[in-house]
């Protein structure tokens, strides 16, 4: 068995509890998998076979799960078997551990169960997803391994700045005196919330008071924004707080960035889900051709169009002047209704 990965169930922990893990992870794969997908085929009877198996099994939300369990894990096993059509169920990444030869060549997967005992599965039982996944760690590595040290600081010095404000939000007086100091330890212990300490027996003139209050030495800011800088970049997700304190140059470099990792997210699925779920459809049904996945909206044509060649449309009588004006705007231009058309309309 290879070495399983360390700390998983900490990173979902982080996932679930750092809004700035959570905001990244999501806005990702809203990204890679959220904008949708169509098919494309030579052969209708093969588009329409896959079309209606995703609706069934409701593959955007499976491929949902995917996305994310890769992006906080590393990795993102799915079942897989037949029951009259292909069913699929994700696993739990953290259950499931991978048995492989001297050679690292696998031979199965193992779901370790809550008495601790193991379930077999073949190699063809599992569709196997990773994220950044090398040669001897089919596991992969997700986007909150390599941060989680950062995070846990940054985590207790948010709980050490917390700690700190409470603490000096209303500041405390400690009186001194050269008398009697026997009862500092019974004064602080029973000292109640924004008390001062009261210390010994003296008359007033042999008394100090001194006021504790926060050292602005202290640049805890400047600890926290190297942690942060840290944690943008290797998460590479389009955080708002990190964009809007960019230049526009810097701005747009950096979407660039994460264009390309999405773009890099959304190939890799799209390959495996070809290639392990598709293709095994297509072939039970005796068809040859494997559909194609395409992200976003199919092609209308209309997003091509400019307002002159409308207009031209127009003058060879292809178009009439009402169809004109819903094309333009559909092609997003504000034409407002006449009040014409609003009453025709009612």
């Amino acid at each position: 068995r290879l070495s399983h990965p360390e700390n998983l169930s900490n990173f979902e922990n982080v996932y679930k509890s750092n809004a700035v893990v959570y905001a990244a992870v999501n806005n990702l794969v809203d990204m890679i998998v959220g904008v949708g997908y169509y098919t494309e085929a030579d052969n209708e009877e093969v588009k329409n076979l896959v079309d209606e198996y995703a609706e069934e099994v409701n593959l955007d939300g499976i491929l949902r799960i995917v996305c994310r369990n890769m992006l906080v894990f590393g990795y993102a096993p799915v079942e897989r078997w037949w029951n009259k059509t292909l069913r699929l169920k994700p696993l739990p990444p953290q259950t499931i551990y991978v048995v492989a030869d001297s050679k690292g060549n696998i031979q199965k997967y193992q779901q370790k169960t809550w008495a601790n005992r193991y379930i077999d599965f073949d190699i063809d039982e599992i569709i196997w997803f990773s994220h950044n996944a090398y040669p001897g760690n089919p596991y992969g590595i997700g986007l909150i391994e390599p941060i989680y040290t950062l995070v846990d600081y940054k985590k207790q010095i948010l709980e050490d700045i917390c700690k700190i404000v409470h603490r000096y939000a209303s500041p405390l007086n400690i009186w001194i005196t050269r008398a009697d100091v026997s009862d500092l330890k019974t004064a602080i212990e029973n000292r109640e919330p924004d008390e001062d300490i009261f210390i010994g027996h003296a008359s007033r003139d042999d008394v100090e008071i001194r006021t504790l209050e926060m050292d602005p030495r202290g640049r805890y800011t400047d600890y926290l924004e190297i942690i942060n800088q840290e944690i943008y970049e290797c998460l590479q997700a389009p955080l708002l707080t990190y964009l809007k304190n960019a230049t526009e140059a810097s701005a747009r470099v950096q979407l660039e960035v994460i264009d390309r990792h999405v773009n890099g997210g959304q190939r890799y699925i799209k390959r495996v889900v070809e290639r392990e779920i598709f293709k095994p459809l297509v072939e039970k049904a005796g068809l040859s051709e494997v559909p194609r996945i395409r992200w976003g909206k199919p092609s209308t044509g209309v997003e091509n169009l400019t307002v002159k060649d409308v207009a031209t449309l127009v003058q060879a009588y292809v178009l009439t002047s009402n169809q004109a004006v819903d094309l333009l705007r559909k092609m997003g231009l504000p034409i407002e209704e006449s009040k014409s058309q609003e009453e025709k309309k009612r």
